[in-house]
């Protein structure tokens, strides 16, 4: 071989080499996520869309990362990234300690919490009624009421027994005093009873005064609760999981969450068949993050499952990566500017529609 040839021969070797090397070097990373909407959503054509998905979408383009997104149960999402099936996997993930034990995670890209779904009570209307009456508090001023009128009923009668208006004995005279009360109470003067006793007339001025203030408190107290009478639901507070039967995810935070409030938990491989349930009438509420349970309130305008009021936690969601991933570092720094360019916040108001 002469001399000439040899460096033509080691120059394209080494040309081939760059060449390739790029080819080998560009990894296609394995994306796993969960059925989570609407962060991760399956659509009829089989794609997968939703914040997480689009929000990932961006953070490869952002940093040039080829990838295939795997689409796992939920509650198989950790143990993947733990034993290498996946690089990655985002759905709606919270960051815990223990979880931070076995892996690590990118910073949070959102902050959601655990809410409680139920059912509204089907119990006849009347006793709808009664129960928002009573929670009004028209239930503790009626009995309030009665009770004044029965003292006021009795000081009467003692005042004016064997009067013209009041008979002398106890029946009928003191249901003859506790007519006046009422009547004095709800008409303008005494009605068909008259006080002919300094006693009688001050206590006819008492009930004017005091009386006609506590029927009217009573009036509207019901008015109000009938007004306002809506379909409550037997959960109304988180304290009421308390020795109730509830259902969750497989695996996700709401299990110990629930079971911190007294809950017995059943527990799903997705928050679908979890809801059925709960539709089943076999549990008494849903306890799971609050974006699934709110998109399913969206997408089912005329169920008759209600969010109770406020959160039992307030969770933060995050990229999940082996323990000392190299792709950590790329992920943040692209979550960084996904965040200072406001692309982030864009696709949470159109997944959400509301601003972060």
């Amino acid at each position: 071989m002469s001399p000439v040839q040899r460096p033509n021969r080691l120059f394209l070797l080494i040309a081939a080499i760059l060449l390739i090397a790029p080819l080998y070097g560009q990894q296609t990373l394995r994306v796993g996520v969960a059925l989570f909407p609407p962060s991760v959503v399956e659509a009829e054509d089989g794609r997968l869309e939703g914040f997480d998905i689009e929000l990932w979408q961006a953070i490869a383009q952002n940093a040039g990362l080829q990838y295939s997104f795997e689409l796992l149960p939920l509650s198989d999402l950790l143990t993947a990234v733990e034993e290498d099936r996946v690089d990655l996997a985002l759905s709606g993930i919270s960051v815990t300690s223990a979880r931070e034990e076995r892996m690590d995670f990118s910073h949070p890209y959102m902050t959601a919490g655990i809410r409680i779904l139920t059912k509204a009570d089907d119990s006849p209307k009347l006793l709808r009624y009664a129960q928002s009456a009573w929670g009004s508090g028209a239930g503790r001023a009626l009995a309030f009421l009665v009770g004044f009128i029965l003292i006021c009923a009795h000081v009467f009668y003692i005042a004016e027994r064997g009067s013209k208006s009041v008979s002398r004995s106890y029946l009928p005279g003191i249901f003859e005093s506790a007519w006046f009360v009422v009547a004095t109470m709800t008409t303008v003067g005494y009605g068909d009873l008259t006080p002919h006793r300094w006693l009688g007339r001050f206590v006819a001025f008492v009930v004017m005064i005091t009386g006609i203030g506590l029927f009217g408190i009573l009036v509207a107290d019901l008015s109000t609760a009938m007004t306002l009478e809506q379909l409550q639901a037997r959960i109304s507070v988180p304290s009421d999981l308390a020795e109730r039967t509830v259902v969750t995810v497989r695996g996700s935070t709401s299990v110990e969450v629930a079971r911190s409030y007294g809950a017995s938990v059943r527990e799903e491989d997705s928050i679908e068949s979890a809801i059925a349930v709960l539709d089943g009438g076999d549990v008494d509420a849903v306890v799971f993050d609050s974006p699934p349970l709110l998109h399913y309130l969206q997408m089912h305008p005329d169920d008759s499952a209600v969010l109770v009021n406020g959160q039992l936690t307030a969770e933060n969601y995050a990229i999940a990566v082996p323990t000392a991933s190299p792709l950590l570092e790329t992920v943040n720094r692209s979550l960084l500017t996904l965040e200072e360019t406001g692309q982030r916040d864009r696709l949470y108001t159109k997944w959400f529609g509301v601003n972060p």
